[in-house]
C-alpha cells in the first residue's frame, strides 16, 4: 500500500529526494514515457526529467492509444500523463494505462484551469498529482516520491486535498 507523502523540498530546505538505490529497468538509467499531446511542452518534459536529479531516459508520445503501444513492449519506471478536458474519465485512461503494466507508477499533470480534473482524480489509481505551473524543483521531488512507493501532491493541490478528505469525513461521520 502507498503513503501519502508530501515533496522533501517542502519539508527540509534544499534536500532533493532521489529514487532509492536499486537496478533500473533501462541499461542506461531510469525509464519514463511521457503522454503529452503538446509536442512544445512534451520536449520540455523529456529535457527536465532526462537532467539531473533523475536522469532518466525519456520517451514522449501524444495520446492514450501510443502510450498503450509503447508500454507493451517495454519496462518504464514510471508514466507522466497529460490530464485535461479531453480525457474525460480519468479512471478509465489510469485503468487503461494499468491494464498492461500494473506496477508502473503514473504520474498525472494538467493545466491550473483544470485543477479540478486532478481532484476528481485521486481516486483513479494515479499516485502524483501535478499541476503545470508547479515549481521544476517541486515536481522532480514529487516523482521521486512517486518512484519510491509514495502518493504525492503538488503544493497548489493540497488545500484541495484536504477540503475532499475532511468533507468526506464529515460525510461519512453524518451518516453513522
Amino acid at each position: 500500500m502507498r503513503s501519502l507523502a508530501w515533496s522533501a523540498v517542502e519539508e527540509e530546505e534544499g534536500l532533493r529526494v532521489l529514487p532509492e538505490a536499486g537496478t533500473p529497468r533501462f541499461s542506461r538509467g531510469l525509464g519514463i514515457l511521457v503522454v503529452e499531446s503538446h509536442s512544445l511542452v512534451g520536449a520540455a518534459l523529456a529535457r527536465l526529467l532526462g537532467g539531473s536529479p533523475l536522469e532518466a531516459v525519456v520517451e514522449t508520445v501524444p495520446d492514450v492509444a501510443s502510450a498503450m503501444a509503447v508500454l507493451e513492449g517495454s519496462d518504464f519506471d514510471l508514466v507522466v500523463c497529460e490530464l485535461s478536458a479531453s480525457s474525460r474519465n480519468t479512471a478509465a485512461l489510469v485503468s487503461k494505462l494499468q491494464s498492461l503494466r500494473r506496477d508502473v507508477p503514473i504520474a498525472l499533470l494538467s493545466s491550473v484551469e483544470e485543477e479540478q480534473l486532478l481532484l476528481d482524480a485521486l481516486t483513479s489509481g494515479a499516485t502524483g498529482f501535478f499541476t503545470k505551473d508547479c515549481a521544476p524543483e517541486d515536481f522532480l521531488d514529487g516523482l521521486s516520491s512517486v518512484l519510491r512507493g509514495h502518493y504525492t501532491v503538488s503544493k497548489k493541490l493540497k488545500p484541495g486535498v484536504m477540503a475532499r478528505l475532511t468533507g468526506a469525513k464529515k460525510a461519512s461521520a453524518a451518516t453513522r
